[in-house]
């Protein structure tokens, strides 16, 4: 998903896709157009069919659709991406006008600085999560029209019929005008260009043969499509689709919107026919097209109870007077007092002197996510390193139910750079039920006081580097993410080989270093050695460490160092040498004790470094019971194998047996164990591991969930799986995330979900296709949801 960023809300709906031939022009009939998902655009205002010209049906734009009326401009496009997630659209408008942006402001892999005509207008919306975004050319830069987030501009999403409607006054634009637009399908990521194009079919990166997924340079896009508003007659009043503040802090100053512009004559200065409850009294009206500007006689306070604002006698341009009717005359607002606390002191211990500076980021007013630090900036209370942020916010109210709510979405921020360290934006509902005042208050990142250390813990880091090689003049050190470690290089942290403090000899090629972890400090430490300035272990990921303070101290405060073991150099999570592996599975009072002969029984895993040990059927290592080395007796029903791990296998190692080629242990998790080659080798010394009983896995089926405070997630159904298999998880709160799948190298595979999360049970299905459409091949992949900051995984098989 992209980055949120959130502008000022959009007064008219919003807007679609269109797009053409350049330069077609093409007869249209004026309609007013129900933005519900469904067509019913006239025949007469297609303006393209420009179905089946990609490689896939997901990324396709099929039939296009133009029209307006006397208000606003609708545009309609048929568009399916049938599951697949990050799929993003856009839209771009020039209003006749040489000038206009070449820059693409969402960051997608586009320019027009070879069109005649750039864009004046751009509009996107990312299907996954709804995320809808407008933004506007000023001469210098694009700037965000309304505000983006989920269904910001109105844009019908969610049926395989996109469409969007935009004011022809935002536009600036009356009967007889000349626009130009284009549409285009896109992904999300930096990296990603337009995959079909209406107009610019000769840049778009899919055909039906191939599909450029990502290019590292900006495609250039020349072409637009005509369209001249159409005249029509405006036969319907106006009425009121909301009210905002005007400025923040609220003050006593209201916008009221409209559904389009209001005729400045109908409006008295004095704005008498505006009525707002509360006591306060209108003083004042001014008219910007559809936006009447109010100002009352007092400001008004959070409330436990809505707001409401009527409208009487107003007219838009064709004299059309608003109905009194309580209904469109009628909107309703809450106010709500909103206090952020943010409880920073665990973070603060690890940032070091200062200084230190917090804010609160978000997509409701005031609150923006770009730019950093321009509202929502935190004071520190002076207790308890607890920040605090209050203001008043706006939300709509629905006057005839008399309730009240909106969601939106926020995060901390640490010195106008640095945000928490969350998978998602948090989000938080503004609801009338909750009264007045609604306090915030989290630790950063969720960091409950119990992940960090009560005492200072001294650490013993013992490392050798005579498999890798080095010489005296070279400087090995450590850096980690817990202070005093850090990640700068060079690194201050070095670590000897001089016989000194805890190096116990010189010139023995094992350097060490003691470093004291200060009481505060993050319990959880990822660490990694350097040489020089190259990092160890490129590829293998981060060491990882435990301070345990419970056991553990300085050796002055009660409790003793932490000695940690000697490791090899660059092995952090695979082996510095080969290991032979005995396994050994016994039949005995089980459904399967009457081997036959012809019976092959075998065992699978995780990938070894030559590829020997891998998941695939039929296995590659078979165990015999024939009393032949590694097996000790014949006939007794215990098979037995040896498996060679050559150096540079991963160290964890998950393990099934099979049974003619079927594997035990359908829909439980796998075996596991860890190669040790510290104590054993390939030749004398293999590494034997524990009697096995075939069909008696780690866990009984049916396997029971993990789960956290506020998530559940299930043992996919079924596992092993070919080709479908079913995911299913609980919420305990809506809130926004993600369920992606990965590989065992931590490489993204599939986004089945990436937006809002309902409370309750759920599940999805997956289908063993990863992002791109195609099946991926046979092994073990890892299911992750992410939901509101907290996340879960889970292990599956594919087996074909």
């Amino acid at each position: 998903m992209r980055a949120r960023h959130s502008l000022s809300r959009l007064s008219a709906a919003a807007l679609l896709m269109v797009v053409a031939a350049a330069g077609w022009a093409f007869a249209t009939t004026p309609q007013t157009i129900v933005i519900d998902g469904v067509n019913d655009f006239l025949p007469a205002n297609l303006v393209d069919a420009d179905g089946g010209d990609t490689q896939f049906p997901n990324i396709d734009l099929v039939d296009t659709y133009a029209t307006n009326d006397a208000v606003n401009l609708f545009l309609g496009l048929t568009h399916n991406a049938a599951g697949w997630s990050g799929v993003q659209v856009g839209i771009a408008i020039d209003v006749n006008t040489a000038a206009g942006g070449s820059v693409d402001p969402w960051g997608r892999q586009l320019e027009w600085s070879l069109a005649a005509y750039k864009p004046d207008f751009m509009f996107y919306t990312n299907l996954s999560n709804n995320w809808q975004a407008a933004y506007q050319w000023n001469g210098t830069a694009w700037v965000g029209i309304g505000t983006a987030g989920p269904g910001a501009l109105g844009w019908s999403t969610t049926t395989g019929f996109k469409e969007l409607s935009i004011l022809l006054g935002t536009l600036g634009v009356t009967s007889g005008s000349t626009i130009r637009w284009e549409a285009w399908v896109t992904q999300d990521g930096g990296t990603k260009g337009p995959l079909d194009a209406m107009a610019n079919d000769g840049s778009q990166l899919s055909t039906p043969g191939f599909t450029l997924w990502d290019t590292a340079s900006p495609i250039p896009m020349t072409e637009m499509t005509l369209y001249t508003v159409q005249a029509a007659a405006d036969p319907n009043p106006p009425y009121v689709t909301g009210v905002q503040a005007t400025s923040y802090p609220i003050t006593s100053l209201f916008d009221v919107f409209f559904n389009e512009p209001i005729k400045p004559s109908s409006v008295l200065a004095n704005g008498s026919q505006f009525a707002v409850s509360g006591g306060a009294v209108v003083t004042g009206a001014t008219v910007a097209a559809n936006v009447v500007h109010l100002t009352l006689s007092a400001p008004l306070a959070a409330s436990a109870s809505l707001y409401s604002v009527t409208v009487t006698g107003v007219t838009d341009n064709a004299n059309n007077a608003i109905v009194a009717d309580n209904v469109q005359n009628r909107a309703c607002f809450g106010l709500k007092d909103v206090v952020f606390r943010g409880k920073m002191g665990p973070f603060l211990a690890n940032q070091g002197a200062g200084p230190h500076a917090f804010s609160i980021e978000g997509d409701q007013s005031p609150l923006t996510f770009d730019p950093l630090c321009d509202a929502g900036v935190m004071v520190d209370t002076g207790i308890d390193d607890i920040w605090q942020y209050s203001t008043k916010m706006l939300y709509a109210g629905n006057c005839a139910a008399g309730t009240g709510s909106e969601s939106f979405e926020w995060k901390f921020n640490y010195n106008c750079g640095t945000w928490e360290p969350l998978a998602n934006n948090r989000v938080h509902t503004l609801d009338i039920a909750n009264g007045a005042q609604d306090v915030l208050e989290f630790w950063w990142a969720d960091e409950d006081p119990t992940l960090f250390t009560t005492r200072a813990v001294a650490v013993e880091f013992h490392v050798d580097l005579n498999l890798f090689g080095f010489t005296a003049t070279d400087t090995i050190a450590i850096n980690g993410n817990v202070l005093p470690l850090n990640f700068n290089v060079p690194s201050a942290n070095r670590i000897l080989d001089d016989g000194a403090g805890v190096d116990l000899v010189a010139g023995d090629g094992i350097y060490a270093g003691l470093v004291t972890f200060p009481a505060g400090s993050r319990r959880d430490v990822a660490y990694k050695f350097l040489k020089n300035t190259a990092y160890e272990c490129t590829g293998q990921g981060d060491r990882t460490l435990f301070l345990n303070d419970a056991v553990f101290g300085d050796g002055s405060n009660g409790g003793p160092v932490l000695e940690l073991p000697v490791v090899k150099f660059d092995f952090c999570s695979s082996t510095w040498r080969d290991v032979a592996v005995i396994f050994k599975v016994d039949f005995n009072n089980t459904a399967w004790e009457n081997v036959r002969p012809v019976d092959v029984v075998g065992v699978d895993g995780t990938p070894n470094f030559d590829d020997t040990f891998n998941w695939n059927v039929p296995s590659l290592n078979t165990l015999r019971d024939n009393g032949v080395a590694p097996d000790a007796v014949a006939g007794d029903k215990v098979y037995t194998g040896r498996v060679v791990f050559p150096a540079g296998s991963t160290q964890n190692v998950e393990y099934k047996y099979l049974f003619n080629d079927d594997f035990e242990c359908i829909g439980e998790s796998n075996r596991t164990f860890s190669l040790n080659p510290d104590s054993f080798d390939a030749a004398a010394s293999p590494q034997v591991l524990s009697v096995d009983v075939f069909q008696v896995c780690p866990n009984a089926s049916p396997v029971p969930p993990v789960r956290t405070a506020d998530l559940m997630l299930g043992q996919n159904n079924p596992n092993p799986f070919n080709p479908k298999t079913e995911i299913s998880f609980a919420v305990a709160r809506e809130g926004r995330g993600s369920l992606r799948i990965f590989n065992l190298r931590g490489e993204l595979v599939r986004t089945l979900h990436d937006g809002a999360f309902a409370a309750g049970e759920q599940s999805m299905a997956w289908d063993g296709r990863g992002d791109n459409g195609v099946l991926v091949g046979s092994g073990v992949y890892l299911y992750r949801l992410e939901v509101g900051g907290q996340a879960l995984s889970r292990r599956m098989m594919l087996l074909k």
